[in-house]
């Protein structure tokens, strides 16, 4: 391998040292540079910027490129070498020492390059074994020999996080000139490689603090159906203002569904703390008058904390007690929530008259409590005000076409319910057109037993 001749960008013809080879070269420098720094800017994946980094290093710059990168458990080499460029060689290692004799350590622990001479004679310089991992990564250096090595620090931030090693082959060594051109396109590659592995991190965290904040998954609730449907105005957020939960234990649930002002990850945020707030009050009080009383003092004694325009929220809460021939006894409460609707098998609906001040306007209040009875057959549904104030050709949505559409669907089950007005509202709202709220529907009904 590595027969081929090859003119290194950082190279200019040995024995033409003219003024217009200097500029030429100065020139094809500045050009390789202006297209690394697009090339590399081009992504912000980790993986596609590490091959990126070392593509206009091999072979512009050299016949074989080595990147140690830090993982979670130690390091990972990755190198490519001039005969086989889209092939990428990749080793797992332990994280090197700082201040260690020679090799990486050494590097991470000074910031500074360095230069070695890679001998034919058949022996492993001590160099090279602490440089480079043994194996086929060693085999790709050791296939050059004689050779120089190149070893320089990623640095980016003010922290060295990594090292770039590039190797040439004999006669083809590393001039003043050509390690002075290396070191600021490694600049540039530090700089891309640190930019795409924090981005990274800040992906991840940010997906696992959203994935915290959508819906929950319902738990099994044996003698009662649920159905549930939601949907974020914000769609490329996937998360919003509108939240529910469903907690407790067979026979008793509690059935909790809210709308917080304002709408995105700041409104989502509000909802999550509300969730934990009524899930960790219910471990006192079952009661939903009294869950929404602690809702209502957590968020006012937070407001400082939040956003003015993101401190309140209007809130459902039920108690549901199943019975074993599929009736449901539910008692409610309501923080200022559009009143909920009971669909009745027969196909009534009745709106149940459920009223109270909305959570986080004042540090005190107190809610009044309704009971209804629903009958085997029977249903209920919470939703919030993205569903009557959904805007279509007719206006508001409005509680009378929801009333229609649920007497529609009088005996269907919660999750077809739920379902048709979900649909129903984003077919009024104009096909392909996103909603101007967050739009949530819960629907349950008791299961015989």
């Amino acid at each position: 391998m590595f027969e081929q001749p090859v003119r290194y960008v950082a190279q200019p013809p040995p024995g033409q040292l003219d003024d217009a080879t200097l500029l030429a070269t100065a020139r094809e420098r500045a050009a390789h540079l202006a297209e690394a720094s697009k090339q590399l800017a081009g992504s912000l994946n980790p993986d596609r910027t590490l091959r990126r980094a070392l593509h206009v290093t091999v072979p512009a710059l050299a016949d074989w490129a080595q990147l140690m990168m830090p993982t979670r458990t130690g390091v990972r080499y990755t190198a490519v070498r001039t005969d086989e460029p889209d092939r990428f060689v990749s080793v797992d290692g332990t994280r090197p020492v700082l201040g260690e004799i020679s090799g990486h350590g050494r590097i991470l622990a000074t910031g500074r390059a360095e230069l070695m001479h890679v001998l034919a004679d058949g022996v492993v310089p001590e160099s090279v074994a602490a440089t480079v991992p043994a194996g086929e990564l060693r085999d790709g250096v050791l296939g050059l020999r004689p050779a120089d090595l190149l070893v320089l620090p990623l640095t980016a931030r003010g922290t060295t996080f990594g090292t770039l090693t590039l190797a040439r082959r004999a006669g083809r060594g590393f001039e003043p000139e050509d390690v002075t051109f290396a070191q600021e396109l490694t600049g540039r590659i530090a700089v891309a490689l640190d930019t795409a592995r924090v981005y990274a991190e800040q992906a991840q965290v940010a997906e696992v603090l959203a994935a915290s904040l959508r819906a929950p998954q319902l738990p099994e609730t044996p003698g009662i159906a649920i159905g549930t449907r939601m949907r974020a105005a914000l769609h490329a957020a996937e998360i919003g203002g509108d939240f529910f939960d469903v907690f407790g234990e067979p026979g008793d649930w509690s059935v909790l569904l809210g709308d917080v002002a304002g709408k995105g990850a700041e409104a989502a945020i509000l909802t999550g703390q509300a969730r934990h707030t009524a899930r960790g009050a219910a471990f006192y009080d079952r009661r939903p008058a009294e869950l929404l009383r602690v809702l209502n003092a957590s968020l006012f004694s937070g407001a400082s904390r939040v956003e003015p325009t993101t401190r309140f929220l209007t809130a459902i809460c039920a108690r549901v007690r199943t019975a074993p021939d599929g009736s449901l006894s539910v008692v409610l409460a309501s923080a200022g929530h559009p009143h909920p609707l009971v669909v009745r098998r027969s196909g009534t609906v009745e709106e149940v008259p459920v009223k109270g001040l909305l959570c986080g306007a004042l540090p005190i209040a107190q809610y009044v409590e309704v009971g209804v009875e629903l009958a085997p057959g029977d249903m209920m549904v919470l939703f919030t005000d993205g569903v009557p104030d959904a805007i279509g050709p007719g206006g508001r949505f409005g509680l009378g076409r929801l009333s229609q559409l649920a007497a529609g669907y009088a005996g269907s089950g919660p999750h077809a319910l739920a379902e048709a007005i979900d649909i129903a509202v984003a077919e009024y709202s104009g096909v392909g057109v996103g909603p101007t709220d967050d739009v949530a529907v819960l629907a349950f009904g008791g299961v015989r037993q």
